[in-house]
């Protein structure tokens, strides 16, 4: 843990320095204490856990510091969670009985439907019902706004102490591939709108070296992909809390007239919950849940329910999850279709970990023994660093305090360097 102090207020960051992920911060002064985030480390969760050895209990998670220690969540009167990646959101099986505000209940609770099957079923509560948890929006004493990431929704937070301003930005990206579901640099604005003492930024593009695409670039490609393409049956994949990524993949196959399908009755319950949120409007374009197995047969609000043989002479595109290898067999296996010279897209915002290589590399033996092409995009759920001074201008913070990054004296020097000029 290392402690910031100004004034009277502290700043103690249990989690999320010179890293990426397991954000935990905790703001304290003599009127408030409140937790921002309580995330995985995911660097100390690999030292000790692998595909043969799993955490037994949240309390050895804690005890290996992949987990925030007990002490952090001292006279916490409440914690608040930026956003639903496990790097953030953590345990919800916590130390004490503290308010927990969660950007969405509802989408938390239908995500951790995919949790009993590994070790996350820790993460739980113990009486497994969320019912104890609150939404974001109706946390009465923290300003919120909800901002772009790979994971929806997602919040930056303004925290009032005795003599601090404290603008806590989660992740987030500046330009959304859908710009009409969120203004991310007017959130920031609207938040610093009476000034910030201290900022606690994200910086996890800087010291990356990774070629993302930019959202104009990502829109241009698909649809020229799509538009060139010559079969009538593709295979997508993208990480289901980013739904600013799968509104702008089904407007695309739409305009390209394009069916898409969700087989896994889990994504799709995912993506109807979120587009209730946002009131999202899918009208009379076609949008399918058709369930491998019939007896997962659900009714959702913006799908239209079909067995896959009604789909067969339609052009459809399947959205299928990041390890869905075999469920693309199956639809490949009940709609007669060969799979040679088919194609799978899969859309990432994050890079892979080394345990996720593995399994990609994996993914890529099967897609070549079918004889399918592959190709992955990267659409970043960060900023990128030449958008750094942008950042800057819209909160003109006193101090930083760069967190969920490998390199955060870069993030420092070229604070200082903005604010000399």
């Amino acid at each position: 843990m290392k402690e910031f102090m100004y004034g009277k207020t502290k700043v103690k960051v249990y989690g999320g320095l010179n890293t990426v992920g397991g954000n935990c911060i905790v703001v304290e002064s003599p009127s408030t204490k409140v937790m921002l985030d309580q995330g995985v480390n995911f660097a100390q969760l690999e030292k000790f856990y692998g595909f043969t050895i799993q955490p037994e209990s949240v309390a050895e998670l804690r005890e290996i510091g992949a987990l925030p220690p007990p002490s952090a969540y001292e006279d916490v009167e409440a914690i608040l969670i930026s956003h639903l990646h496990l790097d953030h959101l953590g345990s919800l099986n916590l130390p004490q009985n503290i308010p927990l505000y969660l950007p969405s209940r509802e989408v938390v609770e239908q995500l951790s439907r995919t949790w009993w099957f590994g070790w996350k079923q820790h993460l739980f509560p113990p009486t497994l019902s969320f019912t104890g948890f609150v939404n974001i929006d109706e946390c009465e004493d923290i300003e919120s706004a909800r901002v772009s990431h790979s994971a929806f929704p997602s919040y930056a937070f303004r925290i009032e102490t005795d003599d601090a301003s404290i603008l806590y930005t989660g992740d987030f990206r500046l330009e959304s591939p859908c710009p009409s579901l969120v203004n991310t640099l007017g959130s920031l604005e609207k938040l610093a709108e009476d000034g910030v003492d201290v900022l606690i930024i994200e910086g996890t593009n800087f010291g990356r070296r990774m070629n993302y695409l930019a959202p104009e670039q990502f829109e241009v490609l698909v649809r020229k992909l799509l538009e060139q393409y010559g079969q009538n049956l593709l295979f997508i994949s993208a990480h289901p809390l980013d739904l600013e990524v799968a509104i702008k993949l089904l407007e695309l196959l739409w305009e390209q007239n394009y069916t898409p399908v969700f087989e896994n009755p889990y994504y799709a319950k995912l993506l109807d919950v979120q587009m209730n949120i946002i009131e999202y409007q899918v009208g009379d374009r076609p949008l399918y849940f058709a369930p491998l197995r019939t007896s997962r047969l659900r009714l959702l609000d913006n799908f239209e329910t079909a067995n896959l043989a009604e789909l067969k002479d339609r052009k459809t595109a399947f959205f299928i999850p990041l390890t869905g290898i075999k469920d693309m067999r199956a639809v490949l296996k009940l709609l007669g279709e060969d799979s040679s010279g088919l194609l799978h897209i899969t859309v990432l915002g994050e890079p892979l970990s080394e345990e996720w290589v593995v399994e990609e590399k994996k993914i890529s033996n099967w897609l070549r023994l079918l004889g399918m092409a592959s190709l992955r995009l990267h659409l970043s759920g960060h900023y990128y660093p030449y958008e750094f001074k942008e950042i800057l201008d819209a909160t003109k913070p006193r101090k930083i305090i760069p967190v969920h990054t490998k390199a955060p004296s870069a993030l420092v020097k070229l604070f200082k360097k903005y604010f000399s000029l």
